[in-house]
């Protein structure tokens, strides 16, 4: 009788202990898939901020990068962050997202490479508008990952930053 307690016992420990281990695994990897998915999704954000201020400087024309502006690492991510983020985070991140898609709705480039005029004023306004939404959402990402940053200061301005890629000139 003894014996099948304590085996009984040994049964009960056994898997107390396997299912804590389980939870603890499951729960690094849900951290760890957070992470980056809002890494990536902040680079890509950077990226769209980058050409928005861009566009301040020059016709969405001349920055050949607005001819792909799909957001393809969002659409990849989107449900790891929205399980993932707070409230708050998640609506700011997805109101920078409603802005790339506007702009993208604009960018209807003829077969030369060009925009209708009223084509390029829009796309130059919708840009101007989306670079502080951008930077937020980017800076509520950031907080995502673990970084407790909340300045838009940390936002690059120099070609330093490793999200920061180049515009074409």
């Amino acid at each position: 009788m003894t014996a099948a307690i304590f085996g009984l016992l040994g049964v009960i420990v056994g898997a107390v202990i396997n299912g804590a281990a389980t939870a603890l695994l499951q729960r690094r990897v849900e951290r760890s898939e957070k992470r980056s998915a809002a890494r990536l999704v902040r680079g890509e954000l950077i990226r769209f901020w980058t050409l928005a201020r861009e566009a301040a400087q020059r016709s969405p024309e001349h920055l050949p990068q607005l001819r792909d502006t799909a957001p393809i690492v969002w659409q990849s991510y989107r449900a790891v962050l929205a399980r993932a983020l707070a409230d708050e985070d998640w609506i700011v991140v997805a109101r920078a997202y409603a802005h790339v898609d506007a702009v993208a709705a604009v960018l209807v480039f003829e077969r030369d490479g060009t925009l209708e005029d009223r084509r390029t004023r829009e796309a130059q306004r919708l840009l101007a508008a989306m670079i502080e939404p951008l930077a937020e959402a980017a800076v509520a990402l950031r907080r995502a990952t673990g970084d407790p940053s909340t300045l838009l200061d940390d936002l690059p301005e120099s070609q330093d930053f490793p999200e920061h890629g180049p515009v074409a000139a």
